[in-house]
């Protein structure tokens, strides 16, 4: 359960002018859902969760650039989201804005056996 205490006063990082222009670039894949809010603000720390006001599932390199080029522009706080698994809390958005979901960005874009190197998107 997320600290509503910490944000009951606190107005979204994210106005309805941010979400239009991260819908637009986004579609679907932009949510604004309680569920899903919460769900991206809480890792497996013992620290309260606070849940980002939009949660931004990306596919490649340019649209991170293009959701975080949005966010800059308007004073939104980013925060990135890999699988939720860490231990210092730094998921938690103080402050709102926007989490950024990276699951959607798992291709391999090279291998090289030789140096035993990948590089993934």
């Amino acid at each position: 359960m997320m600290d509503k205490s910490a944000r009951d006063d606190r107005q979204p990082a994210c106005d309805d002018r941010v979400i239009a222009l991260l819908r637009r670039l986004l579609g679907d894949r932009l949510s604004i859902a309680e569920a899903v809010r919460e769900h991206h603000g809480k890792d497996v720390s013992y620290l309260a969760g606070h849940a980002p006001d939009a949660v931004a599932y990306v596919q490649s390199s340019e649209e991170v650039s293009a959701v975080v080029k949005v966010c800059a522009e308007h004073g939104v706080a980013v925060v990135p989201y890999g699988t939720g698994t860490s231990l210092e809390g730094h998921i938690a958005a103080l402050e709102g804005g926007v989490c950024i979901d990276l699951g959607g960005m798992n291709q391999v874009l090279t291998l090289n056996v030789d140096d035993m190197d990948v590089t993934v998107q």
